[in-house]
């Protein structure tokens, strides 16, 4: 992806190693051959409840972007719906988190929708979920004793997604003041360099204006609490499935640190760093660390073979391949050209 090939990219070797470190620590600190024992142990009704309900969350996460989307373009449900999961399943099997770009390109490819524009929007997605996340384990931090590193790390988070969000909000309100704000702010960058950023910002303006709408707004609103709800219902099943008898707000809690761990760059399919997250989060709480990571481990594979089968389903029925999907990133040229031809739009 991108103007360089992933594997001269230094962001994805640093997610392998993110992996690999994650991986070894498992081997060396658990008991693993208890750890499959667990695995094998899980409740198989609970796994296929939470395999329904997983799936289930999409709907709502395609209505989302659905909405993000119709300030650039009134697109079919179903359609978005199908490159969505396709985008999800590419994340499995990209690194770095190469499947945002290439939901982007798998948009354009099937609808022609500019690749720059719904590339924002998912930006803007990940902003609903998360300070929608972030804003529940501040309030859990407030109900309940955390350990003290998820505090700063709330902390540092929210002031970041805060600075997105005031560049999102600038872009869709004011472009041109934020542009020329960001050319002043520059001034001591060499004039090509800062022609080459500004330019950056305005290419992707037009997937902000969804912002401009307050209806939409509370609708993605609406969703992301549906979408997280959903998840919720995923995570507190498959403990049980698990027999990890926890309260409640544990799978929440489980939850929220398995999604901002996986945000780190990592090795394809977020592998190592979805368990050390989760089990971390569990084992916290006073699992047995074996048994946490075994739950861990089952969510993972669970959300892993809905992804891949349906999303490998849904590119054939796309017209796509995986090469359609993993060319130049969004942001290499200077405007979108025509989509080519291929499946029908």
């Amino acid at each position: 992806m991108g103007s360089r090939p992933w594997w001269r990219q230094p962001l994805v070797w640093i997610g392998f190693g993110l992996s690999g470190l994650a991986i070894a620590t498992f081997i060396l600190v658990f008991d693993m051959a208890l750890v499959g024992r667990t695995l094998l142990r899980v409740r198989w009704p609970h796994v296929l409840i939470s395999a329904a309900v997983f799936m289930t969350a999409f709907m709502a996460r395609s209505l989302r972007w659905q909405l993000l989307l119709s300030p650039l373009a009134r697109l079919p449900f179903g359609k978005v719906r199908d490159v969505l999961i396709v985008g999800y399943m590419a994340n499995l099997l990209l690194p770095a988190r190469l499947g945002e770009v290439a939901r982007a390109l798998a948009l354009w490819k099937v609808t022609g929708t500019s690749r720059r524009g719904s590339l924002t929007t998912i930006g803007l997605a990940r902003l609903f979920d998360g300070f929608f996340l972030l804003g529940l384990l501040a309030v859990m931090g407030l109900l309940f004793e955390l350990p003290s590193w998820i505090r700063k790390l709330t902390l540092v988070l929210m002031l970041f997604m805060a600075a997105v969000l005031l560049v999102a909000l600038m872009l869709a309100f004011r472009e041109a003041l934020f542009l020329r704000l960001l050319d002043r702010l520059l001034f001591l960058v060499p004039r090509r360099a800062r022609e080459q950023v500004v330019g950056f910002f305005a290419r992707f303006a037009a997937g902000t204006h969804a912002l401009r709408s307050l209806s939409l707004v509370l609708q993605c609103a609406l969703a992301t609490m549906t979408i997280w709800a959903l998840e919720f219902v995923v995570y507190f099943t498959m403990m049980r499935g698990f027999g990890i008898t926890l309260p409640p707000w544990a799978a929440l809690l489980a939850l929220v640190v398995t999604n901002i761990g996986i945000a780190a760059p990592s090795a394809p399919g977020h592998l190592g760093l979805f368990e050390a997250a989760c089990s971390g989060a569990v084992i916290a709480l006073g699992v047995e660390k074996e048994l946490a990571l075994s739950y861990a481990i089952g969510v993972h594979l669970m959300m892993y073979v809905c992804l891949v089968v349906t999303g490998q389903f849904l590119m054939w029925r796309l017209g796509l391949r995986m090469s359609d999907i993993t060319g130049r990133s969004p942001a290499a040229d200077a405007a979108d050209p025509p989509a080519p031809d291929g499946p029908a739009r």
